[in-house]
């Protein structure tokens, strides 16, 4: 693997005095793992979109209600954008529960830090135990050689269970647009995608990219209603069955969180 294609969060993955999305979504999360300067650009989101909290809050059921729907439909699992481990139960463990030995799970991501956490804290204990767990270092601007090294790590003609959890947030209309388009073409119909996006925050999205940018760091948030999701994710593929599995809670703005199956 070539190091032009592992691009990172910041540029040349190596300046950590930058704002780190990973790290910045952990701390809305309620996570330990964010610094400073991390904390300081999620109050300038949560200052520019008031829901943003609310939604950050509902967002930890809407996660779980995406990974018990992906893994126990699908035995292959494939989380890209995993993030750093939490104090959430992670996929892996959902479908060792449904499948057993069966289970197969992949998690991807190109933070050096998230990387180096998923492998300590889920990669190696998971597969001292026996099960089947890898981390796989790749870009998701980059989808053409995603499903490339995908197809050696899991069985592309049985259904594959694909998991993002605001990730597609993070990437433009073309990104995902083009991530979307490639694995259709190479996943098995009846393979399905789990996903949640944050709903409207163009407050949030435009302080955290205006913040990066400033920075000269690589990365962005991008805001979207579900009507748009949809339609970028369903145009030109086969990406068509979808289901909303949004948990409904009066008064609070919801984030997305939808089940698509590959026809």
């Amino acid at each position: 693997m070539t190091t032009t294609t592992r691009s990172g969060t910041l540029l040349g993955r190596a300046d950590l005095s930058l704002t780190n999305s990973a790290r910045t979504f952990d701390y809305l999360d309620r996570g330990k793992d964010s610094w400073e300067q991390d904390r300081h650009v999620a109050g300038l989101m949560a200052d520019a979109s008031p829901d943003l909290v609310d939604q950050m809050a509902l967002h930890r059921e809407a996660r779980e209600t995406i990974l018990e729907a992906v893994c126990g439909a699908c035995a292959q699992v494939v989380v890209l954008g995993c993030g750093a481990p939490a104090t959430y139960q992670p996929a892996h463990e959902y479908a060792r529960v449904e499948w057993g030995s069966r289970a197969r799970t992949i998690y991807v991501d190109h933070d050096l830090a998230v990387l180096a956490a998923v492998r300590a804290w889920w990669e190696r204990p998971a597969r001292i135990k026996g099960a089947e767990v890898r981390v796989l270092d790749w870009d998701l601007r980059d989808p053409d050689g995603l499903v490339g090294e995908l197809g050696q790590l899991v069985d592309l003609s049985e259904p594959v269970g694909v998991v993002t959890t605001l990730v597609l947030d993070h990437l433009n209309d073309h990104e995902a647009g083009q991530l979307a388009k490639k694995l259709a073409a190479r996943l098995t119909p009846g393979s399905r995608w789990g996903i949640t996006h944050l709903d409207d925050v163009w407050g949030a999205a435009d302080a955290y990219t205006a913040h990066a940018r400033d920075q000269g760091a690589d990365t962005q948030l991008v805001a979207r209603a579900q009507p748009e999701l949809r339609e970028l994710l369903g145009h030109r593929t086969s990406w068509g069955w979808w289901e909303d599995l949004t948990p409904r809670h009066s008064g609070a703005q919801q984030p997305i969180t939808d089940l698509v199956t590959l026809i």
